[in-house]
């Protein structure tokens, strides 16, 4: 019983692992400015100390043809071909500054 417990803590750490180090990956590794988390709604960004995560992140649902329609306090509305996406500030995270790694 051990054994199968820890094995499947082990999995768990890894497969965490991978999540997390996916976005970070492709941001260092690529020209990408903004790349989506592989299952949950959140986003991450590398920006230069003179810009604004969201302005990032804002320019790259337009690039992928989403409309800003709405804004409501941190509550941002996309649209695109009639389907609605919302967006919280909050969804949006900063990984690298100047690429430097943004802790």
């Amino acid at each position: 019983m051990k054994v199968k417990t820890i094995k499947l803590l082990s999995f768990l750490v890894i497969f965490s692992t991978i999540l997390f180090l996916y976005p970070v990956g492709k941001l260092l590794l690529t020209d990408s400015t903004t790349t989506k988390s592989l299952f949950i709604e959140q986003y991450y960004v590398k920006i230069n100390s003179n810009q604004n995560e969201f302005d990032v992140f804002r320019n790259y649902m337009e690039a992928s043809g989403w409309k800003e329609k709405e804004q409501l306090g941190g509550l941002h509305i996309f649209e695109k071909y009639g389907n609605k996406k919302q967006i919280l500030n909050t969804d949006v995270k900063t990984i690298f500054i100047d690429g430097k790694l943004n802790i």
